[in-house]
């Protein structure tokens, strides 16, 4: 008899809800996507961390919601890491940017935690065959994300939410993230034991290590009953991430040719054409000058 493939517990999420109770979750764990984007760019490790945290958040909130399109986390602030996005395209496909103030050599042994400063952080929905844009924003709250997307659904949803975010090098040296979402459902009407179940809940999620979520030979499921074995967890089917940029020719071009004419002009070089990098994924793209601007002596 074929021995049955054991089920992946590397770059995927994992969402769960507790047995009688209104509290839902995700787990996530990233391995070889994570090393792929982190390493991708030269960053110092407080930076890499950085936007291994901000990739794992994007990804858990984005996969709570139903809907297709694109899910986008940016924040912006006045400290060394000066702008950070991530984006999740419903299905499992991640990339993430960060951009440093040139400042930042002068704090480099600094942590993940207050590179981004005081800002703003904004969580946008593009859907798909849907010209409008849904956005939300949020001063950006405590020293890390965590805090950030806490007060966030706080001050929008008035839904208690609890997330942990860490990223670190496994036992092979490269690059892992791991994180825990734990969210309050508004469905009980008897308000004191919906209470009852979310502080339960945050209590036990609250124990959780950074080593927990990092290790690759600890499943998510073992985690989380781990967690919470005294009342059970029901499993739903886990979601596969993959280090797959958004860009293509089509959006490439569509950007450039917004730009004045004479702008696109001066990025032009000796050949003729215009060089565009992709700033999440590294590609280079090389744009026809009269593909961009047309014959302008028509």
């Amino acid at each position: 008899m074929a021995q049955a493939k054991a089920a992946p517990t590397d770059d995927l999420i994992q969402p769960f809800h507790l047995n009688g109770r209104e509290v839902r979750g995700r787990i996530i764990r990233m391995g070889s996507v994570a090393h792929a984007v982190l390493t991708r760019h030269s960053l110092p490790p407080a930076a890499a961390s950085l936007l291994g945290e901000a990739m794992a958040l994007t990804a858990m909130m984005a996969s709570a919601m139903k809907f297709d399109g694109i899910f986008t986390l940016q924040a912006q602030g006045d400290g060394p890491a000066k702008v950070l996005v991530a984006d999740y395209r419903n299905g499992g496909d991640l990339r993430g940017y960060i951009r440093l103030s040139e400042s930042f050599d002068a704090v480099r042994d600094t942590s993940a935690d207050g590179l981004l400063g005081k800002g703003v952080l904004a969580l946008t929905v593009d859907r798909e065959g849907d010209h409008q844009r849904y956005q939300g924003t949020v001063e950006l709250e405590g020293d890390n994300l965590s805090s950030s997307a806490e007060y966030y659904f706080r001050q929008s949803d008035q839904l208690p939410s609890l997330f942990r975010l860490f990223a670190g090098h496994g036992p092979d040296g490269n690059w892992r993230v791991g994180g825990l979402m734990l969210q309050s459902l508004p469905k009980d009407p008897d308000e004191d034991k919906a209470q009852e179940d979310w502080t339960l809940a945050e209590t036990l999620a609250a124990t959780v290590k950074p080593q927990e979520l990092l290790d690759p030979t600890l499943s998510p499921a073992e985690l989380l009953y781990r967690l919470f074995h005294e009342d059970g967890v029901w499993l739903h089917d886990a979601t596969p991430l993959r280090d797959q940029c958004t860009c293509s020719v089509e959006r490439i071009t569509e950007v450039v040719q917004s730009f004045p004419e004479d702008e696109v002009r001066d990025l032009a070089v000796d050949s003729g054409d215009v060089s565009v990098d992709c700033q999440f994924c590294g590609r280079t793209y090389r744009l026809p000058l009269d593909a961009l601007i047309g014959d302008s002596s028509t």
